[in-house]
């Protein structure tokens, strides 16, 4: 996900110094990885000296880029929240103007061929936290956040059905009201609790699959399984 800038600019607009893009690419190889190790041990034993061993660095070196593994971390977690959030983008591309219904399908389906294909990944994002890290939010929000406003997005586009209208109380109303600003997307309690319901349980059957929690007879046919429960889920989001 962390790329070089095709115009090497700087966030001003200027071109970037050398020292800038050296930086820049030396970034992108510790996500890469970074990654990588994620793959083959996991989380929690994510080393920034081994990325230092990964740079041809000392460790002294390295901590001038990446000062920490919780910092490690957040670099990762923000890489896949923004490589999931674009596939998702880019499948939703290719049914631009068709019905809600059809739109989850296409975004639901970019969720699980990345959770598959990023099983490590997913698990970063989706799993069992890591020890002693917490995420901070005001750097992984903005890429966390992109599919569930995506969500949100459709439901706010449904019409419904007016006979399954929800009660929601007048707090949860007001705290849908609180979050839902940051979105910039006209929709109301409802479609809120929709998407919120939609977007977690989708986050949920995927884990599921992904995880294997089924059990191997299951794991078998997961994708059948996988198009039943997002069915289900279209349907409780666009109330059709």
């Amino acid at each position: 996900m962390v790329e070089q800038s095709s115009q090497d600019e700087s966030a001003s607009g200027r071109p970037a110094t050398p020292r800038a893009q050296a930086r820049e690419r030396t970034m992108a190889r510790i996500v890469e990885l970074g990654n990588a190790q994620l793959a083959e041990c996991g989380a929690a034993e994510l080393s920034v000296r081994e990325i230092a061993r990964g740079l041809g660095m000392v460790s002294s070196a390295v901590y001038r880029y990446v000062s920490s593994r919780d910092e490690l971390l957040t670099l990762l977690i923000v890489d896949a929240y923004g490589d999931l959030a674009d596939e998702v983008d880019a499948a939703l591309a290719t049914v631009d103007g068709e019905d809600p219904r059809t739109r989850f399908r296409a975004l639901a389906v970019a969720m699980i061929r990345w959770a598959i294909a990023h099983p490590e990944r997913w698990t970063l994002l989706y799993g069992t936290p890591v020890s002693g890290y917490d995420a901070p939010a005001e750097t992984t929000n903005a890429d966390g956040t992109r599919v569930i406003a995506r969500v949100l997005e459709i439901a706010a586009a449904s019409a419904g059905d007016p006979r399954r209208d929800l009660e929601i109380s007048s707090e949860v109303a007001a705290l849908l009201d609180s979050h839902l600003a940051q979105f910039s997307v006209d929709a109301g309690a409802e479609a809120g609790v929709r998407a919120v319901t939609a977007w977690s349980s989708l986050v949920g059957v995927i884990s599921a699959h992904v995880f294997r929690q089924l059990g191997a007879d299951a794991a078998a046919i997961g994708e059948q399984i996988l198009a039943t429960q997002v069915e289900l889920l279209a349907e409780l989001l666009t109330g059709d």
